[in-house]
């Protein structure tokens, strides 16, 4: 389970699912739940995907963000989005400096061409996500400056473009930045192993978890 913002709507959907949690709400890192043979750990959504690659957990609740940056840097994972959770939605955007005169990526491209801008810093938790949105704009050699939070502060004297994601867009008017292109919208989701563990019972026991989430999702 995540923490961080997703925790509360986390909490109050897998209530809804009819799923009784002890601790989560409270902030302990190994809640318990009424699901015989389920054990639960909170991590943070951005180490989901390459957990459940690796097979340590069988099903994860994170951003489709997350999904999809994970599955840039690794397109063979065996990782998939098994349910749209319909919570925790945010958009995932291009952002500059207030002071760049550039109104769209295709400005931001003419700066590159002029010189005026010599070469892209990009900075961005999502990594992967931002060598492919530079890759697919045509921006030119880059250089990705990966952020771990308080991503804002690295423009405009660290970085030219930051790849960042964004419920209102307050911060980022806050801090004199502007928007310039909105990749895509994200919300919470459960991923899981496509090849499943290898132990029936225990990917039986995963699937009634799903079919659970399922229902409450409406999916």
């Amino acid at each position: 389970l995540p923490n961080g913002h997703q925790q509360n709507p986390a909490s109050e959907f897998l209530e809804r699912a009819g799923i009784g949690l002890h601790g989560y709400a409270e902030g302990c890192g190994r809640p318990t739940a009424d699901l015989p043979g389920v054990s639960i750990k909170v991590i943070r959504p951005q180490d989901m995907p390459i957990q459940v690659a690796n097979g340590n957990f069988d099903l994860a609740i994170t951003g489709r963000d997350w999904l999809f940056d994970h599955l840039c840097q690794f397109p063979t994972s065996p990782v998939r989005e098994l349910l749209d959770l319909g919570f925790g939605g945010v958009k995932l955007v291009a952002v500059v400096s207030g002071e760049l005169p550039v109104d769209d990526v295709k400005g931001l491209r003419r700066l590159l061409s002029d010189g005026i801008v010599p070469s892209l810093r990009v900075a961005s938790e999502y990594v992967g996500i931002a060598d492919r949105y530079a890759g697919d704009n045509h921006l030119g050699p880059c250089r990705i400056i990966p952020t771990w939070g308080a991503s804002e502060a690295f423009l405009p004297e660290d970085a030219d473009l930051l790849i960042e994601n964004t419920q209102t867009g307050r911060t980022i008017a806050r801090h004199n930045l502007k928007i310039i292109d909105t990749l895509f919208e994200s919300s919470a989701c459960l991923v899981g192993n496509t090849n499943g563990s290898g132990d029936r019972e225990r990917d039986d026991r995963a699937s009634s978890v799903v079919e659970l989430l399922r229902r409450a999702s409406g999916g």
